[in-house]
């Protein structure tokens, strides 16, 4: 007979427990409806919902109208706020977006040449692809975003840039391809 009331009063409070979470479930739970987005549609900050990915990238193409398409392009937060971060590259530049995900406000763009004045086989360099493999060795599966040979205080150096999985990768290299530094960042 212990045993049964034992039982008993254990059923008794675990279905207390369920009819409290439940009930306090129902007074946080927001009861308006999620706004309807469509194409064209810019949301306030104070959307519950960010853009789509295509908004993004059509946003930052009609702010870069020369580009055909993007190299990559990011959901994250940037100091507590949600963004789209982007590159993409044409010729010797870098496009650099930065897109408030709610609004679709463009926060940041910029287009910076990466190019190099100077010739590796004539300095006596390595080639741009033994960096690029270099690269993929360090961070398989990352998009390189450039890799330029530059001067830098009277020496030859390799700079690159590579981005994969919310984290940006810069790399410098002796002209010969020796590693100097390399450093990751999340975005």
């Amino acid at each position: 007979m212990k045993a049964i009331k034992n039982r008993l009063g254990k059923v008794l409070i675990v279905a207390t427990i369920a009819v409290s979470l439940l009930a306090t479930s129902f007074a946080f739970a927001d009861t308006k409806a999620a706004p309807k987005v469509t194409e064209g549609t810019t949301m306030t900050a104070k959307a519950s919902s960010v853009i789509s990915w295509s908004k993004a990238k059509s946003i930052f193409l009609n702010e870069f109208p020369s580009l055909s398409g993007v190299k990559y392009l990011r959901l994250t937060k940037d100091d507590g706020v949600r963004v789209y971060k982007g590159k993409a590259v044409k010729g010797s530049y870098v496009y650099s977006i930065e897109i408030n995900a709610y609004t679709g406000e463009v926060r940041d763009s910029e287009r910076d040449y990466e190019g190099s004045r100077y010739s590796a086989s004539r300095v006596g360099a390595v080639s741009k692809s033994t960096i690029i493999s270099k690269i993929k060795r360090r961070v398989p599966g990352a998009t390189i975003i450039y890799v330029k040979l530059d001067r830098d205080d009277g020496r030859y150096i390799y700079e690159a840039e590579a981005y994969k999985g919310g984290y940006e990768y810069d790399f410098e290299f002796t002209k010969r391809g020796t590693l100097i530094e390399s450093e990751r960042d999340r975005v």
